[in-house]
């Protein structure tokens, strides 16, 4: 059984959403608070943050955001094509503090936003509190959304830490005695992938259940209809050093009868990256076609998509890859590490059924130069590719995170009770 700040309720698998829309329209509109530590941050745990405001809007609720920084609405709504707006937002500051480095950058975030997160729940104890940085603080809010690896495991990585292995490790048990410090709650714990769940169970002792970030892969499909593709290769990632995005000139360099376009978010933090990338390019003298695409509007990222054969995925810990699931809807083929969220959630384990995985550079190379010089292959994957990205459309996301939120609020916030054999969640309603 689990528990929320002290209380113990059972909820049954059987509730009925007519029951709980009944109960919620007699009570004043409940409030949810939806927390994130930036949105201006422009990347998947955005958009995920985004489609939670949409969808419980629906449900009748008051919706708060509450940020580190307030959000530059004009921004969000460039990058993502998209901004549904909450009824009201909370922020520590007008703009985000800046930092020497990239480790104090991350520090000083994750110190906020756990302050923060406390914050709410001593000041808002009769609202739904729904932490959507769960790889942040992963023991705040009723609802911990987490999109990533969490900020005290990345030390088991050392691609994605900005520091050295034991000096991150240090910095990770710090931050865990701080978390404990502000509390200890049980909530309804959620994860992004089977990736991030198995981690959460293995090193955290935690139990999670799945739900995949959402996608419009729907509304991808219907305008990304172009019949003739280039010899494009496209990836669109932060342009941080932890996205492996140095591999793509050696990849390009061997990979000849193809262009490379690279789409990220360009921001304070993307400086090194950009300089050892544009470097790379030059010296192995890429730059008619190796191309670099910064903080673009979402028009010109599917209307890239919509041109290319193929995307390639670098970073091999991603816990998810939205990304990829965009391409995919935009019929664009997948490579991806053989490890990660992409590779186990996406592709489900599966080579050359929805797309393909790499394990070295040679590898990747040679896969890319099949597909664009196989056009029947290509295709042929392709389709099914578009298929299976519809399993993650944002319509699955938003009707799962409504019926949690649903059932939470009828039962005054006590968590849904799982129940779990041999590790793997099982179902126990409609809302997994």
């Amino acid at each position: 059984m689990k528990t929320t700040r002290g209380k113990q309720v059972l909820i049954s698998s059987t509730v009925k959403s007519e029951h709980v829309e009944t109960r919620m329209e007699q009570q004043q509109r409940p409030r949810i608070i939806i927390a994130s530590p930036s949105l201006n941050m422009l990347g998947g745990a955005q958009r995920a943050c985004l489609h939670a405001v949409h969808a419980l809007r629906k449900i009748n609720c008051k919706i708060i955001l509450a940020t580190i920084d307030k959000t530059k609405w004009a921004q969000v709504e460039t990058t993502f094509g998209d901004a549904p707006k909450p009824d009201g937002e909370r922020y520590l500051f007008r703009t985000m503090p800046k930092m020497p480095t990239e480790a104090l950058r991350q520090a000083s975030i994750a110190i906020l936003y756990a302050a923060q997160l406390f914050g709410l729940m001593m000041k808002n104890k009769n609202d739904l509190l729904i932490n959507m940085g769960g790889e942040i603080a992963d023991n705040l809010g009723d609802i911990v959304y987490i999109n990533a690896v969490p900020l005290r495991l990345m030390h088991l990585f050392p691609a994605i830490q900005p520091k050295s292995g034991i000096e991150w490790r240090m910095y990770g048990r710090i931050f865990t005695v701080f978390l404990r410090t502000l509390g200890n709650s049980t909530a309804a714990i959620v994860a992004n992938s089977k990736f991030t769940q198995a981690l959460i169970r293995k090193h955290l002792g935690k139990r999670a259940f799945v739900i995949y970030p959402p996608v419009t892969t729907r509304k991808i499909g219907s305008r990304a209809k172009t019949k003739e593709r280039k010899n494009l290769v496209v990836t669109i990632a932060r342009f941080r050093s932890a996205k492996r995005l140095n591999i793509i000139p050696k990849i390009a360099a061997c990979a000849k009868n193809c262009e490379f376009a690279l789409i990220g978010i360009v921001d304070n933090g993307s400086e090194q990256c950009l300089s050892e990338l544009s470097a790379e390019i030059k010296k192995l003298k890429l730059q008619e076609r190796v191309h670099i695409f910064g903080n673009m509007p979402y028009e010109f990222t599917l209307k890239t998509l919509s041109k290319a054969k193929v995307f390639l995925q670098t970073q091999s810990t991603e816990a998810f890859g939205m990304s990829v699931v965009e391409a995919m809807a935009a019929g664009c083929v997948p490579l991806v590490p053989r490890m990660g969220g992409p590779w186990i959630d996406i592709l489900d384990s599966q080579e050359g059924l929805y797309g393909f995985s790499y394990e070295n550079i040679n590898d990747a190379t040679e896969k890319i130069k099949s597909l664009i010089d196989n056009e029947t292959l290509r295709s042929e994957v392709s389709a099914r590719a578009t298929e299976r990205a519809k399993v993650f459309d944002s319509s699955v996301f938003e009707q799962k995170l409504c019926h949690i939120a649903k059932t939470m609020i009828w039962h005054n916030k006590s968590p849904l009770v799982r129940q779990f054999s041999n590790g793997k969640t099982v179902k126990t309603s409609n809302c997994c």
